[in-house]
């Protein structure tokens, strides 16, 4: 059954590129791919402080995000772990991972999904399941600073995969990282599919992600969840509400500020605006959202 509302734990790390992803000199590449060591230690050493501080907390997290690049490669039994302990579903940004594979220096980047066997108590399955979600489109500093990379012109591998998760207690929701965030593609196909969108971000625009929550959160009518870097800060969650003032649930304004926060979501009253359209804590549905019409495309010469 659905639960009435979504608890979601947001964490801003303080992770910096300049000081993660450089070239060290060694003339090797992978180096200048993965974080240094001092920030991969003091971003484990933040992330355990952070994941500790939402222990207990009343209401309990059902979701915890972390933003994208924020944990090393090799933290990821740790998080396993801890979201067994938690019993929480963990969300997060992993570090570069070098395509061991490609004929060339190539890279990905990719989030962890990782739903444990029992969720707040109720078990859910046999075992804890993590999968993987790609980023498809790099940003253009992303994408620039690959190419320069130690000389190496590393390249980006892309994964043109749209993923949406289903749960009975916490509904339906998308995960997509950063930049994919302005894919329109992307976008239309979580249309009355998800309750929930979260965006994983290390994103120095925090004000054309603020607009872009607020007006998808109307025109795929959903929960809109961005977590970005504490570097850059401007992590917010917005819910379709008619009432102005109850749309904007959370926004972390500033920069260079760690910090983690519950928020509560709306969750089963918003499914049912979804399907009935007759709730009027919410705004009207949005055309088109029940029944699609095929709209007919004419272009004419003047």
């Amino acid at each position: 059954m659905l639960n009435e509302h979504l608890y979601v734990g947001v964490v801003q790390t303080s992770l910096k590129a300049e000081a993660a992803w450089f070239d060290d000199g060694s003339s090797n590449w992978k180096n200048s791919v993965r974080m240094s060591r001092l920030e991969e230690l003091r971003a484990k050493r933040e992330i355990r402080h952070f994941l500790a501080s939402l222990k207990g907390r009343n209401p309990s997290p059902d979701i915890i995000l972390l933003p994208e690049l924020a944990v090393p490669i090799g933290f990821e039994e740790q998080l396993k772990r801890a979201a067994e302990k938690l019993e929480v579903i963990i969300i997060a940004g992993l570090d570069y991972r070098i395509e061991t594979a490609a004929p060339e220096p190539t890279v990905s980047n990719e989030a962890l999904v990782i739903v444990p066997r029992r969720l707040n108590g109720v078990p859910i399955s046999r075992q804890t399941q993590v999968r993987r979600v790609g980023k498809t489109h790099p940003a253009p500093a992303e994408k620039d600073k690959l190419l320069k990379i130690a000389d190496a012109s590393v390249s980006f591998r892309p994964h043109p995969t749209v993923w949406i998760f289903e749960s009975d207690q916490l509904g339906k929701f998308g995960v997509a990282i950063c930049y994919d965030f302005m894919d329109l593609d992307r976008i239309v196909m979580y249309r009355n599919k998800v309750q929930t969108l979260f965006i994983l971000a290390y994103n120095r625009d925090t004000t054309s992600f603020d607009h872009m929550a607020e007006a998808l959160s109307r025109t795929l009518f959903c929960n809109v969840v961005v977590c970005n870097c504490g570097q850059f800060g401007g992590s917010l969650a917005v819910s379709p509400f008619r009432e102005p003032f109850r749309r904007l649930i959370y926004r972390q304004s500033g920069q260079k500020l760690t910090h983690a926060q519950v928020v509560k979501l709306p969750l089963s009253s918003l499914f049912d605006q979804q399907k009935n359209g007759n709730n009027t804590d919410f705004k009207s549905r949005p055309p088109g959202f029940d029944d699609l019409v095929s709209l007919n495309s004419k272009t004419a010469k003047i």
